[in-house]
């Protein structure tokens, strides 16, 4: 990603693999839309248990101009999200949709201006 791309890990080791897999996603964004002037993304360990494993919540935050879109997978929503790809899958796809609305809206506004 071109643009500020900030990766925050809490409860959890930095993971290499992740970063790459949430780079990848970014792009994917960007491809998309090539407004995006920066993108956290956290990922959250919160709760570590021992009988029903180990379960992840993901929030991305993205900037656009005059807006920031956000979208948060949180286990307690999802129990899918033992998978940290999977949770930061899930969070990157329910941005999309927002950034699809957010540009649909742009270009109704353009059209109609």
């Amino acid at each position: 990603m071109k643009r500020a791309l900030q990766i925050t890990y809490r409860g959890m080791a930095t993971s290499e693999a992740l970063n790459e897999h949430i780079r990848d996603h970014a792009e994917k964004l960007e491809q998309f839309f090539d407004g995006i002037v920066g993108c956290h993304v956290v990922v959250d360990e919160p709760h570590r248990h021992k009988h029903q494993g180990n379960h992840f919540r993901v929030r991305v935050d993205l900037h656009v101009p005059g807006k920031d879109l956000v979208a948060a997978r949180d286990p307690d929503e999802h129990a899918a999200h033992e998978d940290p790809y999977q949770a930061v899958t899930d969070a990157f796809e329910a941005v999309r949709r927002q950034l699809q609305h957010y540009t649909g809206a742009l270009h109704a506004h353009h059209r109609h201006g």
